[in-house]
């Protein structure tokens, strides 16, 4: 099974992302994203250590998808590889690795919270999320 998979929405763009554990989840909710939006950077030389605080771990999930929106159209950045190296319900700490982005093949604008779930599953963590495109 895929660690990401697309699914109907009326207007948007929604997924359903899993992961082991909540830090792998929110790596692979990054990873979806990219994978949605670009091709894989041709280089990965660029790094990035990224500190967030919200007031649970449902913004928390949305904050972090979209300082990466925002690093990516600011800085035309695209990410590969997504290292959480702390997690709390308010928190997160990430090292986030690409290169520049080499060809678009979506516009997401933002992560939402239209129908945003994370749940425990028997096999780790489970998010529905849906993006502004």
């Amino acid at each position: 099974m895929s660690f990401f998979e697309r699914v109907e929405h009326t207007a948007d763009l929604a997924v359903v992302v899993r992961g082991g554990d909540l830090p792998v989840l929110f790596a692979n909710a990054a990873r979806a994203l990219f994978q949605m939006m670009t091709e894989s950077p041709a280089a990965r030389d660029r790094t990035r250590e990224i500190a967030l605080e919200s007031v649970d771990l449902e913004s928390l999930l949305v904050d972090w998808l979209n300082e990466l929106i925002y690093l990516h159209e600011v800085e035309g950045e695209t990410y590969a590889d997504f290292r959480v190296n702390a997690l709390s319900p308010t928190t997160l700490t990430a090292t986030v690795t690409g290169g520049a982005t080499t060809r678009k093949l979506k516009t997401i604008k933002a992560a939402t919270y239209h129908d945003l779930t994370i749940t425990e599953t028997e096999a780790g963590a489970e998010a529905h999320i849906v993006f502004d495109v």
